[in-house]
């Protein structure tokens, strides 16, 4: 009933003479997704923006907190507002709207995850939406229907990084938003097409200048560790790497996200060498890291679980262990122009050059994997924050030879340090 009422209310303030002029509103988690969300937006017109918000649905837009603006960025031919929310109550459903001097805009809201390891945390892992509208759209769609807690998006939003391709993209980024007003949050990494670190900074407010940082989710349960694949792998990057992941070594799992896969699946992308050297040895030094989330080639592949290896069996430096290994997921491809899988490995699970991005699911017991196929967006049924760990009413779920589902349990025993190469100083 709330969320007919949200509609009913939104509506009417959205098609009132005096509203805000404002679009492209969006949030990122960037820290803590149970106590801290950034909320941004494009201010058309107006002046003397301010962000008002509140626990309950308001009526007569009497919102119990106002937060003024911490930054405004102009860039790529918006002017953009962000707002960040810091001491959030967790697992809490916040509406706001934005004020100005021409009005209110429509009633959104998003929602903080739980701060509590024992339950389960839903994302949509993908990226390389690039330039072709059509397609793009229907994946957000999607992720307006399936009410995940966030959306990891793994970089190349658009072709050239032009000011009319970013307009353009965060137009349809607009189909992500559920018709009660519900946000989904962002969390955001840099690819090849992202021309400079800065554009992820000005339009999303990403909180380290250099785009690697890492964001918490479920308390203890989960920490998310971003990387820029277009920097230097070693140095700096390398050593923020080796220091979250020894901060967060007691939690449950540890996911890494990056945009260039570390062994391609289609032929003519480049191996990342320096990636293999200076990423890998550090995740297979701690258990809890079992999960990567690669981009770039405009494909799908999947990898059974694997370790860096030079021994009889391995292919391209790695080989299987169901036992250690890290499973590889992704590489596209949220829109982009579709490309073959020419380069499967002998450690390869399966691989298809198909739209999708992935679903998982996180609980302290395991990780749950499914590739999501997007054309048929319009006829999956619409799932609630209460419903979204079922499987929606004609859901297009990738089946290939091996199974629709990967399913990652936790390392009992923690290996060796002597069994992998040794991070450098």
């Amino acid at each position: 009933m709330n969320n007919i009422i949200l509609f009913l209310f939104a509506l009417i303030i959205y098609v009132s003479p005096a509203y805000s002029k404002v679009n492209f509103v969006r949030a990122m988690f960037n820290k803590d997704a149970s106590k801290q969300i950034t909320v941004a937006w494009n201010q058309l017109s107006g002046e003397k923006a301010e962000f008002y918000f509140d626990t309950v649905l308001p009526t007569d837009l009497n919102f119990s907190y106002k937060k003024l603006i911490d930054k405004t960025v102009q860039a790529k031919g918006m002017k953009t507002h962000f707002v960040r929310l810091s001491d959030l109550k967790p697992n809490q459903r916040y509406y706001f709207s934005i004020k100005d001097s021409e009005g209110y805009s429509m009633v959104y809201y998003v929602s903080t995850v739980p701060d509590d390891p024992n339950k389960t945390i839903a994302f949509i892992a993908g990226g390389d939406s690039r330039d072709r509208r059509d397609t793009r759209k229907k994946a957000n769609i999607l992720v307006s229907k399936l009410k995940a807690h966030a959306v990891l998006f793994n970089g190349d939003f658009t072709g050239l990084d032009l000011e009319r391709q970013w307009v353009e993209w965060f137009e349809d980024w607009e189909a992500s938003i559920s018709s009660d007003g519900r946000i989904t949050p962002l969390v955001v990494t840099r690819g090849n097409h992202e021309i400079s670190n800065k554009v992820l900074v000005d339009l999303f407010d990403v909180p380290s200048k250099n785009i690697y940082y890492n964001t918490t989710f479920g308390g203890t349960l989960l920490n998310l560790v971003s990387l820029n694949s277009e920097i230097l792998k070693f140095g700096r990057q390398r050593l923020f790497l080796r220091s979250t992941l020894k901060n967060h070594e007691s939690y449950s799992w540890q996911i890494m996200q990056y945009h260039r896969p570390v062994r391609p699946h289609v032929g003519h992308k480049k191996e990342m060498e320096t990636q293999y050297r200076n990423f890998v040895p550090l995740f297979e030094r701690y258990p809890n890291v079992r999960l990567a989330l690669e981009n770039d080639s405009h494909t799908c592949k999947t990898t059974w679980p694997i370790v860096q290896s030079e021994a009889p069996g391995s292919e391209e430096g790695f080989i299987r262990n169901d036992d250690k290994g890290i499973v590889y997921v992704g590489e596209g491809c949220w829109g982009a122009p579709l490309r073959q899988p020419d380069d499967n490995k002998c450690w390869t699970r399966n691989s298809e050059a198909i739209n999708q991005f992935n679903w998982i699911f996180v609980s302290k017991e395991k990780i749950e994997v499914r590739t999501i196929k997007y054309e048929n967006a319009e006829l999956v049924e619409s799932l609630t924050e209460d419903t979204r760990f079922l499987m929606p009413e004609n859901i297009d779920v990738w089946n290939p030879s091996n199974g629709p589902l990967i399913e990652i349990y936790p390392r009992v025993i923690r290996p060796s340090h002597s069994e992998y190469e040794q991070p450098k100083n």
